[in-house]
């Protein structure tokens, strides 16, 4: 049963959201947030691969807020 984009597209962009503030973070205190930083580029790749493998035409940023209103009426009907 594969994963549907939408879900994969909110995941991505909600671990991107997160990791990419602690990076900024860490980057300013002068250490190294590894989990952040690892965070960040599994984030990435996520969107990567819905761009380019998933969605047949591409992602392009009406996807992401169209794709945290299908999750919402997913999660709720």
């Amino acid at each position: 049963m594969p994963v549907e984009p939408d879900i994969l597209i909110v995941i991505a962009t909600l671990v991107v959201t997160f990791a990419g503030p602690s990076v900024v973070a860490g980057w300013a205190e002068r250490s190294w947030p590894w989990v952040a930083m690892t965070s960040l580029g599994i984030g990435l790749g996520l969107l990567g691969y819905v761009h380019l493998a998933v969605q047949p035409d591409g992602l392009s940023f009406r996807d992401i807020p169209d794709a945290f209103v299908h999750v919402a009426a997913m999660v709720l009907n």
